[in-house]
């Protein structure tokens, strides 16, 4: 039940009425309990009537709020406060734990270092600087799906600046790949609840972005490339022939050995790839899909190997120095950079009046008129090191066309031929 004690100042006079509401006794101890409490104070003026009614009020209604809970003892209140405090201070430490965009992109980097090449890692290195700059401090679980959609619309709708070029579309799917792989990365880490990105679609290319067509060469373009080789020194006719007899990347080329040739049957092993990047300069790994294959090359250009690596062998022998094993090397004898074949490559075909040439043209070149000249096309995909053929179908569907097109023609001669004169 309330009750209440009047407050009186030095002069007597009453000026607030302290109300209190029993609380019982312990029922382990019997001590009373510490009653709630309460302080009203009456406006000035107010007569003794007005305050007596207004107190009984005051009273009923605190009493009221006591019996429905709402009401804490002086001790309640200040436990109640710490755990409030305590719970903040918690809140606080979580949200400092949770990682920011750029903390994360730190943590994704090093995890996928574990499986995957320097080259890799550089390429994904490069692609998050840019959305570094949009959602770097941001905590990763508070960006999502229109954040996301606006930086992609943003380097599509991105006026050219200082003369350049806007982003080609290439670019573009690289950034949105390599956040969608970022942001799955966190899901499966349990850092955020979903993929922000997961009903993304992959974006289209701009209406004035015109895809560009690899470079191939055709039969006599090529032909004029190999007699262009005749003026070249050794080393490079005799790597330029091979890459374009093999159809070996770059990397596989500046890793093959000697002893992975057998002169007698043709037959190369393909089990390195020398990659470049500048923090670890040069270095060994494994072909791209991860296996070594074996491949079959033409005479005419194992005798030019054969040529080279007597030369080779001379020219080291005499400097006294070592290559290794390899089959081509820099001008010390040291592993080839692969940069170093894209170069020469780019140089030759300015050299020759053959512009945008590079490495991947000569192989994409060989996949071509093999296919569009009837070989199947699981055997070019083997000697390409794909990991499916279905890889080659769908990189090389015009030359596979053109190559059902003459199965086509050969078996109309065969069976219609007759019935033409019938």
């Amino acid at each position: 039940m309330a009750s209440y004690t009047a407050r009186k100042n030095k002069a007597g006079q009453i000026v607030s009425y302290q109300i209190k509401v029993s609380r019982g006794r312990d029922k382990l101890t019997g001590k009373q309990l510490t009653p709630y409490t309460m302080t009203y104070t009456p406006p000035e003026g107010w007569s003794k009537r007005a305050i007596t009614r207004e107190l009984q009020k005051v009273m009923g209604e605190f009493e009221a709020a006591c019996n429905r809970g709402e009401i804490l003892t002086k001790e309640e209140q200040k436990a109640h406060a710490q755990e409030k405090a305590e719970k903040a201070e918690h809140q606080k430490t979580e949200e400092q734990k949770k990682p920011t965009f750029n903390k994360y992109a730190e943590l994704f980097i090093k995890e996928k270092a574990a499986t995957l090449s320097a080259t890799t890692i550089q390429s994904y290195k490069q692609a998050l600087k840019r959305p570094a700059a949009v959602f770097g401090e941001m905590k990763l679980e508070d960006i999502d799906f229109l954040m996301v959609k606006q930086f992609i619309t943003d380097l599509q709708t991105a006026k050219a600046e200082n003369g350049k070029k806007p982003l080609a579309h290439g670019t573009i799917v690289t950034y949105y790949t390599t956040l969608h792989t970022l942001f799955e990365s966190a899901v499966e880490n349990g850092v955020i609840v979903q993929n922000p990105m997961q009903r993304m679609k992959k974006p289209k290319p701009r209406k004035d972005d015109i895809p560009r067509e690899s470079l191939v060469y055709s039969e006599s373009e090529l032909a004029y490339i190999m007699e262009c080789l005749n003026s070249e020194p050794l080393k490079w006719r005799a790597m330029v022939l091979f890459m374009i007899d093999s159809g070996c990347r770059r990397g596989e080329v500046a890793g093959l050995k000697w002893e992975e040739i057998n002169f007698q049957t043709g037959k190369v092993t393909i089990s390195r790839n020398a990659q470049y990047t500048k923090e670890k300069g040069v270095y060994i790994s494994t072909p791209k899909n991860h296996k070594s294959r074996e491949i079959i090359i033409n005479a005419p250009v194992l005798q030019v190997l054969k040529e080279w690596r007597k030369q080779q062998a001379l020219l080291y022998f005499s400097k006294g120095q070592t290559t290794g094993g390899y089959c081509f090397t820099q001008n010390e004898g040291e592993i080839l950079n692969p940069n170093t074949i894209t170069a020469y490559i780019r140089q030759f075909g300015k050299k020759y009046n053959l512009p945008g040439m590079h490495p991947h043209a000569l192989r994409h070149t060989m996949a071509t008129i093999s296919i569009a000249n009837g070989a199947d096309v699981v055997s070019v995909s083997k000697k390409l090191g794909h990991c499916n053929p279905s890889v080659t179908l769908n990189i090389y569907s015009h030359a596979n066309e053109e190559a059902q097109r003459r199965a086509t023609e050969i078996f109309a001669d065969v069976v219609y031929k007759n019935q033409k004169h019938a």
